[in-house]
């Protein structure tokens, strides 16, 4: 009987454990949490832009733009050294290029998803006042 009481209780105990870390997923970063995820771009301009990040062991992003007939789909990788902060709903990068005087200029693209990774706003520090704003499709291929 008390063999009988305690693989009860270890099944009550593993069950509930178990539950608990299905509803934690805290531990995930932004790109374990969206890998794969592809979002199209929210926008009154007459332009389709789509992205999506994946994640493996290299972080990619792949983008797919089309305006006026002309059609462009291309892959990046994104360098973990360029990232600054990684979280579960965002993630910072700092990117250099250089200006038209010669110039190296440095600015912070900060990528947040909200709304259970339904929407995604990227922010520019080089350009603060025009965030970009995208929503979630059921597309698997931003190419498509």
């Amino acid at each position: 009987m008390k063999k009988l009481l305690f693989l009860s209780a270890l099944l009550i105990f593993s069950c509930s454990s178990d539950d608990s870390n299905d509803n934690n997923n805290s531990n995930l970063t932004f790109f374990e949490k969206y890998d794969g995820v592809v979002w199209e771009e929210q926008t009154s301009f007459d332009y389709l832009s789509r992205l999506q990040i994946n994640n493996g062991t290299t972080i990619s992003v792949k983008f797919y733009f089309v305006e006026e007939g002309d059609v462009y789909c291309d892959s990046d990788t994104l360098l973990s050294s360029n990232l600054i902060v990684v979280t579960e709903d965002s993630f910072s990068f700092e990117e250099d290029e250089e200006g038209m005087d010669g110039q190296i200029v440095s600015y912070i693209t900060t990528v947040t998803a909200t709304n259970n990774g339904n929407d995604l706003i990227i922010e520019f520090s080089d350009d603060p006042e025009y965030p970009e704003y995208y929503s979630k499709t059921t597309l698997t291929d931003p190419c498509e």
